[in-house]
């Protein structure tokens, strides 16, 4: 396996060195517009929304560029807070993440990987921000809004995390080789605070033949400071997020409405960890204002 991921490391760097298409200059721009009456985080279309511009964002395969799909984004923000609305195809709701499953020869629950529907909106917060985790050429550390559909979206949370890449050894860092050409460190890390949801012990009796692996909670501190609830209707997600600009917690980016703002977006449709999809940089930019 590690072999494996060194070899697509290697493809990855070739692609990215002869087509650099995450490095484009002409960032799209993502225009946000003021609002006094703020929509309902519900994952609903509201009449709010039809009077904001529309950003249509491709988004392909992390791991060779492949299969292009599309997103259509949507930002209004109040005075102190960005909301945030982001519609993409997905054919198949996937509202669990590694359920407990019913082995009825052993009488027991297995807990196979099985990923949920995801979504990422990341702004930088140190460094030379860019999509591509697995480099050797600069590190940063970027402020994510990670939406999960099985774990956070039933009760209206999004996970606020933390993604810090570095070519030295850091704490949580996980250490991926580049074929003897270096080794990249890559944390995930949750921001301070109480998650939205945690992992059930595993039924010791039968409960039915798919159980649910986790079970919701109250998020508290940092990691409450992200709104969001998606609802799926059979062909396609519509995910709302909303944050305040500025949190007050060190572990978040400060969303600066007087200035682009850079960001990206990367989506997950049955997939996990390195088998997203991901966009090039976006500028986010407040064109209108309350005064």
């Amino acid at each position: 396996m590690k072999n494996l991921f060194v070899i697509m490391s290697g493809f990855i760097l070739c692609f990215y060195a002869e087509y650099g298409w995450c490095d484009d200059p002409m960032h799209l721009i993502w225009e946000s517009s003021y609002t006094k009456t703020p929509p309902l985080i519900d994952g609903k279309m509201e009449e709010v929304w039809e009077r904001t511009k529309p950003l249509t964002v491709t988004v392909r395969e992390a791991i060779g560029g492949d299969n292009p799909g599309q997103v259509v984004l949507r930002a209004l923000n109040t005075d102190d807070t960005l909301y945030v609305m982001a519609q993409w195809p997905d054919d198949t709701k996937s509202i669990m993440r590694d359920p407990y499953i019913w082995n009825a020869e052993k009488k027991a629950y297995d807990r196979p990987s099985k990923p949920d529907d995801q979504f990422a909106l990341e702004f930088p917060m140190t460094g030379k921000f860019d999509i591509r985790m697995i480099t050797l050429s600069h590190e940063y550390i970027a402020d994510v809004w990670h939406w999960k559909a099985g774990r956070g979206n039933p009760v209206g949370w999004v996970d606020d995390k933390r993604h810090i890449i570095s070519q030295k050894p850091i704490q949580s860092g996980v250490e991926y080789s580049m074929g003897g050409h270096g080794n990249v460190y890559i944390a995930r890390i949750m921001d301070e605070g109480t998650s939205s949801y945690h992992l059930k012990p595993k039924p010791a009796a039968f409960e039915g033949t798919v159980v649910d692996s986790f079970e919701q909670r109250q998020a508290g501190g940092s990691l409450a400071d992200v709104r969001g609830k998606g609802i799926h209707d059979a062909k396609n997600w519509t995910l709302e997020m909303s944050r305040k600009f500025n949190t007050g917690h060190n572990d978040d980016a400060v969303i600066d409405p007087s200035k682009d703002n850079i960001c990206a977006i990367a989506v997950l449709n049955d997939e996990l960890y390195w088998e997203h999809s991901v966009s090039s940089l976006i500028t986010l930019r407040f064109v209108s204002n309350g005064k």
